[in-house]
C-alpha cells in the first residue's frame, strides 16, 4: 500500500512541465510560420518588405483606427483583393454601345 507522500510525489511528477518538449513545440511552430504553413485559424503568414516611410504611414493609420498594424495590413490586403476581383469580373475595355431599332 502506498503512503500519502508517495501518492503526492507521483501526482507531482505527472504534472511537471517538460521544458525541453515545450521548447521543441515552440520551435516547430516557428518553423511552420516561417515556411508559410497555414495556421489553425485558416490564415497564412507572409513576410513583406516596406520602406520606413510606408511603414510609418501604416502605423499612424492603424493608431488612428485603434487597431494593430497587423490588423490594418490584413484589412488593406483583403480590400485590395475585393477590388481586384471586381476588376477581373468587369473588364476595363471600352465597349461600343449601339441601339438597334
Amino acid at each position: 500500500m502506498k503512503t500519502y507522500a508517495e501518492i503526492l510525489k507521483e501526482k507531482e511528477e505527472k504534472n511537471m512541465s517538460n521544458y525541453g518538449m515545450d521548447e521543441i513545440e515552440r520551435q516547430k511552430e516557428r518553423e511552420k510560420r516561417s515556411r508559410g504553413i497555414k495556421q489553425k485559424d485558416g490564415t497564412q503568414s507572409v513576410e513583406i518588405e516596406l520602406s520606413e516611410d510606408d511603414l510609418l504611414i501604416l502605423a499612424l493609420a492603424a493608431h488612428d483606427r485603434d487597431i494593430t498594424l497587423n490588423q490594418l495590413v490584413n484589412n488593406v490586403l483583403r480590400d485590395s483583393l475585393k477590388t481586384l476581383e471586381y476588376k477581373s469580373e468587369h473588364e476595363n475595355k471600352p465597349v461600343f454601345l449601339s441601339e438597334n431599332k
